[in-house]
């Protein structure tokens, strides 16, 4: 069916998350935006799958979001400060700051949820 109004799942297996990261960033390219993140551990055998639902996360917040993990902020060894992240996406530190909290905070809210609702269905 090609009626816009019907979702689109699609489930990877892939080994690699940069084939993941490639994945999401070019299906989020098209008119269309990636509202539901499915992450399954292929390692573990009852393959349970946790579903976070994004669509709260602007296009904005998406790609400071981007930007700050392709700099290294979220790495171990930090790098890519607010100033190079401000600088990269041609705003103020102040607006790249707001940015990130934003997006940080909506995902980790979605992800929690996810987590509760899961663990009160395997109960």
């Amino acid at each position: 069916m090609t009626d816009s109004n019907y979702p689109l799942f699609v489930t990877l297996k892939v080994e690699d998350r940069s084939v993941l990261r490639h994945v999401v960033r070019e299906y989020s390219q098209l008119e269309s935006s990636v509202k539901m993140i499915s992450i399954v551990d292929p390692s573990r055998e009852d393959v349970n799958c946790l579903s976070i639902d994004v669509s709260d996360v602007t296009e904005k917040q998406w790609e400071a979001l981007e930007v700050a993990h392709e700099l290294g902020h979220y790495s171990t060894q930090r790098g890519g400060n607010l100033a190079d992240i401000a600088d990269a996406l041609g705003i103020s530190k102040s607006a790249a700051s707001q940015r990130l909290r934003a997006a940080e905070g909506k995902i980790m809210s979605a992800i929690l949820g996810a987590t509760q609702i899961q663990e009160t269905e395997t109960v």
